[in-house]
C-alpha cells in the first residue's frame, strides 16, 4: 500500500504511535496542526482505526463529512480479524485509489495491545 501523502492529527498519541506504521505506505507524511474538519478539502480519503466499531464525536462528525461528499472512508476494528483487515485496507486503497489519506483514531486506542497487531 502506497499513496501519495498521508495526513496524521498533530499532538494525537494515536498519530504519534502510527508514525512509523504511516511513513512506510507513503511518499510524504504530513502533520496536520488546524482542526481536521477546517482542512477537509487537503484529503482525498479517511481512513478510521476504532475498537469494536466505535467512534468518538470528532471522528464521527470527519466521517459525516466526507460520507457527505461522497469521499471514500474505511474502518478497521483492531479488535478484529488481523489478516480480513490488512486485505480489506489494501485492496479498499487500489480500488478508492487514495492519494492524500487521513488517518484517524482515538488516543484511546494506544493503550490496546490489538493496535500493535495492525501496525507492527
Amino acid at each position: 500500500m502506497k499513496v501519495d501523502k498521508i495526513y496524521l492529527k498533530a499532538g494525537s498519541k494515536f498519530s504519534e504511535r502510527v508514525y512509523e506504521w504511516s511513513v512506510s505506505r507513503c511518499n510524504d507524511l504530513v502533520s496536520v496542526q488546524d482542526k481536521l474538519a477546517d482542512a477537509y478539502e487537503t484529503f482525498d480519503s479517511l481512513l478510521i482505526f476504532n475498537e469494536n466499531q466505535t467512534l468518538n464525536r470528532e471522528i464521527s462528525e470527519l466521517k459525516t463529512i466526507f460520507d457527505k461528499q461522497q469521499r471514500p472512508v474505511h474502518k478497521i476494528d483492531i479488535n478484529g480479524t488481523l489478516m480480513v483487515g490488512r486485505s480489506n485496507l489494501e485492496l479498499w486503497v487500489e480500488q478508492a485509489k487514495c492519494k492524500r489519506l487521513l488517518v484517524i483514531g482515538g488516543d484511546e486506542l494506544v493503550k490496546n495491545p490489538n493496535l500493535e497487531r495492525f501496525i507492527g
